[in-house]
């Protein structure tokens, strides 16, 4: 069930440079939830894990306070989490590391949008970043969209940088 939500920050992370991926055998590993307390309705088809939850799946993790999930009848999963702040790291292909971080998150996995809300940020190792209010992805589209501040300030402006590209020496 997280395995979609943790693709959707990766694919947010990803936003400077759409050719990256993450480490593609990531998809192939065993994903392990850890937390203080999970409680878990097999009826209702929904968990609520809280305290210190860890979510790892090869080279991912995941941090959060409280994750929320729940599936319908569909088998559309629906994530939420918060943390003050939620974090997120993986391994590209490229060898490159991808961070980002929220207060909370929204994944609805019946429209494969993924929001990062409240002072989200998106960065790669090599120094490209995007910063804003609410980052959304749209994992069926590949689109992403930056809008507001940093939460933090009052300039409600979207921040992104671009590092140029390495040139091969001669």
């Amino acid at each position: 069930m997280i395995r979609r939500a943790a693709n959707w920050l990766l694919a947010c992370a990803c936003i400077a440079t759409p050719t990256v991926h993450a480490e593609t055998a990531d998809r192939e590993k065993p994903m392990k939830i850890e937390a203080d307390r999970a409680s878990l309705d097999q009826k209702q088809m929904a968990g609520v894990y809280t305290g210190n939850v860890v979510v790892t799946q090869g080279t991912m993790t995941l941090k959060s306070a409280v994750l929320n999930v729940r599936q319908d009848e569909a088998g559309n999963q629906y994530i939420t989490g918060n943390g003050k702040p939620v974090t997120f790291r993986q391994r590209l292909d490229s060898g490159e590391w991808v961070d980002a971080q929220s207060l909370s998150f929204d994944y609805d996995g019946k429209t494969g949008l993924l929001k990062l809300i409240d002072q989200a940020w998106v960065r790669r190792d090599t120094g490209d970043e995007v910063i804003g209010r609410i980052i959304t992805y749209n994992m069926n589209t590949e689109l992403y969209e930056a809008q507001g501040g940093t939460g933090g300030t009052s300039s409600g402006r979207v921040n992104i940088t671009i590092q140029p590209k390495k040139k091969a020496a001669p």
